[in-house]
């Protein structure tokens, strides 16, 4: 009997191809836009490709032995290419840190503590003062594994604080739009199309699907009419984030006093597009 070969993760026939290759198409042609415009080649793309079908085989299809072997067989590498590419980890993650200011400002906007009754958020002193809430009060609820005189410096540099003579801090009004460099744009591209991916193919694989995902689509509009729909859906968005935001802050802090594992992360999103069809 001839030696069993096994199985890939995925071998769909080929009329299950076309659907898919069609739908790969569609979501890689804004990234290699993407990438046409900063210089970068498929070469370079093709072996950053290369390291997150190895690393994705190795997180969800890999086994306790994760040999060359098997790694080659689930991607199509060979296994000179395997263990190149797992003993040379060159790929740099994005800082932390314009995440945990996206959260601090999100909590600074949404928190009640931190607002006026007006909804405006407060300014707030840098360092406590007869016992009133502080900066430092706000970046400790987000995080401690960052100084808040840190991360109060990432938020000067990304202009969405201002501190004035009196070293009070003021929010600047308006979304976390973290626009100063092409790096911080990239930090928000990063996490928020990998959720939304997630969030889809985890409902191709799975029935039924365990996510929300929906969209409204027309194709009949003007440019102002479409211009008009994208300040309803900011409006909207608006409501759901302050909503959300207060019911994140109430919800972790009833998972603190259970005392039990609270290591499950969300993201909601809410998203707008349009273009002209001539």
């Amino acid at each position: 009997m001839p030696p069993r070969r096994e199985a890939s993760p995925s071998q769909p026939n080929e009329s299950a191809n076309a659907p898919l290759i069609a739908a790969l198409t569609a979501c890689l042609a804004p990234l290699v836009k993407l990438l046409i415009a900063r210089g970068f080649t498929f070469q370079m793309a093709s072996e950053v490709l290369k390291r997150v079908y190895v690393e994705v085989a190795e997180k969800q299809y890999g086994d306790d032995t994760n040999t060359g072997t098997r790694l080659s067989l689930l991607t199509g590498l060979n296994r000179k290419e395997i263990k190149r590419l797992t003993s040379d980890a060159t790929v740099k993650t994005p800082d932390s840190m314009v995440s945990f200011a996206a959260a601090i400002h999100g909590t600074w906007s949404s928190d009640r503590r931190f607002r006026h009754k007006n909804g405006k958020p407060l300014a707030l002193p840098r360092r406590a003062t007869d016992g009133a809430l502080c900066f430092d009060d706000l970046v400790r609820l987000v995080t401690t594994d960052h100084r808040p005189s840190a991360l109060l410096d990432e938020l000067v540099r990304l202009q969405v604080v201002e501190v004035d003579a009196d070293e009070v801090v003021h929010l600047v009004e308006g979304p976390f739009l973290s626009r100063r460099t092409l790096s911080d744009r990239l930090i928000h591209l990063a996490d928020n199309v990998a959720d939304h991916t997630n969030a889809v193919v985890a409902n191709v694989l799975t029935d039924p699907p365990p996510y929300l995902e929906r969209s409204v689509f027309a194709d009949e509009l003007s440019a102002t009419s479409a211009a008009a729909l994208a300040a309803r859906a900011r409006e909207h968005w608006d409501r759901l984030h302050t909503d959300m935001m207060d019911r994140a802050i109430a919800l972790e802090a009833d998972d603190a006093k259970d005392g039990g594992p609270a290591k499950t992360r969300i993201r909601v999103g809410m998203y707008f597009y349009s273009e002209s069809q001539e």
